[in-house]
Order: C-alpha cells, then structure tokens, then sequence
C-alpha cells in the first residue's frame, strides 16, 4: 500500500513531470532473488533527504520491490537497531559506525554522504575565527560526542583550553541550542544543518539577528592542512545483508548518488519533501541543503580522510572509535 507520504510526494511532483523530478536514473545491479522489502533509517538531518527521495522513487530496481524510509531519533536508538539485527541500513556519524565495527557488531561502512555541516552560529557578526571567542560561552550539542570532540580540537588548535578560556554550555538537542541563542542566554552556539538554518530565519521573524560566522569544515580544514572538508556521515549496512545480497553495495551506493544530485539540484522539492518526514518547515530545509555538502562517496574512496578525521578524533578520546581504526573489510564501495 502507498503510504500517505508517497501519495503526497507523487501529487506535489505530478506537475513538474515525473521524469524531471527523478531525473535518468539507469538501473543498479540486478540480483537473482530481490528482497521483498528494505527499511532504511536516517536521522533528522539534512542527508536523510537523500533517502526519503531514493524510497519515494518506490522500487530499487532489481534488488528490492519495495523501500520504506523512516527518521530515528538519536544513536542509541540506531545502535540498539543493528545489534538487535532489526535495521539493516541507516544513515550515521561515521564514528558511530566505525565504534560498532570495533566492538564486533556485524556492520560495514557503505558510503560518506555528507562531508560537513557544522556552523558556528552568533549574535556576534564581529566573530570570525576561534581566538574570537576567548571568554565567551558557546552552546555545544552531544557533550563528548563528534560535534564537541571537532570543537575541543579546533579550540585547542588556537592555543586556548575548554572550560579556561572558553566555556561549553551543553545542550540536549540542536533546537535548544537554537532557542538558547535566540533567547540571548547565549551569545554563540555551535549547529549542524538545519538547526544552523532554522537559527538564520527564525531570528529575522523574532528581530533577533543571527550570523552564520564559522564554518567548521573551514576551520577543519586549516587546522588539518587538509581538504576544507569533515567526513561527518553515511550509511551503515549490516553485513549479513551485504553477504546474502552482495550486489546491494552498488545497488545502494548508485541510488544514494542519484537521488543526492536530485537534492542538490532541486532544493525546493526537497524541502518539501523533507517537511512531511522530519518536521522541520520546507523553507528551512530549502535553504539549508547549499550549506549541508551531500556528496556521496563510497567507503573505500573515503578510507584515506575517514582514517585521518578518525586518528585525529582518536587523540582527544580513543573510545569514541573503539581504540583503534577499523580493518579494511570495514569499507565497502
């Protein structure tokens, strides 16, 4: 049965043309037997578009008959998916993935779908590098989690201590830190897409003005001497599926790339496609999706920066990737 979600996608497309909206996709490798069905899981962020899109499409031509798309919560709940081995795709912070695979959960590395969308929001538009923030206190998302580890490494990078020169004021969720800087409760508030977006419109409706004053890939990218670029997220696959179907890989990872130049190309459907899945209003995401780098690419590709930005998170908390880089079998392409 059409879920309520497809029947309102294929309505808002109709008028457009089917076939400018999906664009010529050719067809991914074909398996013997298709799966009947295939749930992927996203988080509540801008590369989920991409898999919303790839499901709202209907069928993965030759390997799956029917795809379904559904928005987790945090990642616990995705860990508590794949060691319960009832999720067999989802989108995830790359660490989270490689911290599985360490701790012998049967799990592969398909792709990097996002390489960054984390921003230095403020009240401040006088704030344009790290030092500037000597003294001040910054709303941080996760405590100890990739965002805050990111951080902690930019912050130190400029020769200045967390909790000395620089106070982290913790917050659950992105939308508090969002609510927080547009309260004046904080002047600066570090926000990954599309909470960083939602903080630009939503302070020009309160006449609160806010500046996107930082990108942290940027800053990243200085600090490293490498590509202005953070390998922040892909896709997850559980390794029994990837032996009981092992054309899934290319299948997939043809797909995700389709479906992200659809996103990347249309932002206005996309933004409303992403309302009717992550409660988050079109115009919002239509606007973030610029700041948000989708740009798929496959997990052996993306070994070399992933075992760079994972060494590199490794220093300030060897737990947060298992204590070591994962084998090679981690990536697949």
């Amino acid at each position: 049965m059409m879920s309520t979600n497809r029947r309102e996608f294929l309505a808002m497309t109709a008028g457009l043309g089917m076939s400018a909206v999906l664009g010529g996709f050719s067809l991914p490798l074909r398996a013997a037997t298709p799966l009947e069905e295939l749930m992927i899981y996203g988080p509540p962020a801008a590369p989920s578009l991409v898999l919303a899109h790839l499901a709202e499409r209907g069928e993965l031509q030759g390997m799956v008959k029917e795809v379904g798309f559904q928005v987790y919560r945090n990642p616990d709940q995705l860990r508590t998916g794949f060691v319960s081995g009832r999720w067999k795709v989802a989108g995830t912070p790359s660490y989270v993935a490689a911290n599985m695979y360490n701790r012998g959960i049967p799990v592969r590395l398909l792709n990097i779908m996002t390489w960054g969308l984390l921003y230095l929001m403020s009240r401040n538009e006088q704030v344009q590098k790290i030092e500037d923030l000597r003294g001040q206190t910054v709303a941080m998302f996760f405590k100890n989690d990739m965002p805050d580890l990111v951080f902690q490494a930019l912050v130190s990078h400029a020769g200045m201590t967390i909790g000395k020169d620089i106070k982290l004021q913790y917050v659950t969720t992105p939308l508090e830190g969002v609510q927080l800087l547009l309260s004046g409760r904080v002047d600066h508030a570090v926000l990954p897409e599309p909470a960083a977006t939602a903080s630009l419109l939503k302070g020009l409706k309160s006449t609160q003005k806010i500046h996107r004053t930082l990108n942290l890939q940027d800053a990243w990218g200085v600090m490293t001497g490498g590509d202005k670029r953070i390998p922040q997220a892909g896709m997850m696959i559980a390794a029994d599926l990837v032996e009981r179907q092992p054309g899934i890989v290319a299948a997939l990872n043809n797909a995700f790339a389709q479906s992200a130049d659809w996103v990347n190309n249309n932002p206005s459907s996309a933004g409303r496609l992403g309302e009717a899945y992550m409660k988050v209003k079109a115009p919002v995401i239509e606007k973030s999706v610029p700041q948000s780098n989708i740009q798929p690419v496959t997990g052996i590709k993306a070994k070399p920066a992933l075992e760079k930005f994972f060494s590199q998170l490794a220093e300030i908390n060897p737990g947060i990737i298992g204590g070591k880089l994962p084998a090679a079998e981690f990536y697949l392409g």
